[in-house]
């Protein structure tokens, strides 16, 4: 039973974050359908054992202690593959920083939380007579949709200067970030993010190849 819970958890987790691609009632039970037949049982064997287990509460919550142990494991999986895609991976060329170790692209949808990606680089060496270019390709956007933004800045002790661009067009884009100087002189970090605002439909933007390029005054 508790394995079968797993599942039918997890795919009620699918569903509810993919309402686009499981709108339909037919999809949703060929979905469920399909955990029963892994399992080897049937939609009433599943509901007859809820039942039985309704009168055993004891037994129904050891199966659900068990099932938030292993949904915390799965999170912090998850969690850690994430954070290993999104460090910033420092190529052999030290003017190239790609964007991120292990993410070919990063899918960006009108839903909350899957909207922005972001990034905030306090380990690289910064000079300020260096320039910087962040780049990446996109896909998806269209006259139609509420366009997209990107925001590229650079830290300092004492302020920030930031560029926001909305992007209108698919393909390569580029953000310049001019040599920047404060009363420090010293740059301390980079970040920026790429956001999509809310919009009246769920629609779907790729982002890949992303980088940032330094460049030294006068290259």
């Amino acid at each position: 039973m508790e394995n079968v819970l797993f599942d039918i958890h997890m795919a009620d987790a699918m569903v509810s974050g993919n309402y686009r691609d499981f709108s339909s009632e037919e999809k949703k039970r060929e979905l469920y359908a399909g955990i029963f037949k892994k399992h080897g049982v049937t939609q009433q064997q599943f509901d007859t054992s809820l039942v039985w287990y309704g009168r055993n509460l004891d037994k129904y919550l050891a199966i659900y202690s068990n099932l938030n142990k292993r949904y915390a494991v799965l999170t912090d999986s998850i969690n850690a593959r994430i954070e290993r895609q999104k460090k910033p991976a420092i190529l052999p060329d030290s003017n190239h920083i790609n964007m991120w170790e292990g993410a070919k692209a990063f899918i960006l949808t009108s839903l909350p939380g899957k909207n922005m990606i972001d990034f905030n680089l306090d380990t690289v060496r910064l000079s300020p007579k260096e320039y910087h270019e962040f780049t990446f390709n996109i896909l998806g956007v269209s006259d139609s949709i509420i366009a997209p933004f990107v925001t590229f800045g650079v830290g300092f002790p004492d302020t920030v200067f930031v560029k926001t661009k909305e992007i209108t067009r698919n393909g390569l884009f580029t953000v310049y970030l001019p040599p920047a100087d404060s009363i420090t002189n010293h740059p301390t970090h980079l970040f920026g993010s790429i956001y999509l605002p809310s919009q009246k439909k769920n629609i779907r933007i790729t982002i890949y190849n992303i980088g940032i390029y330094k460049r030294k005054i006068g290259k």
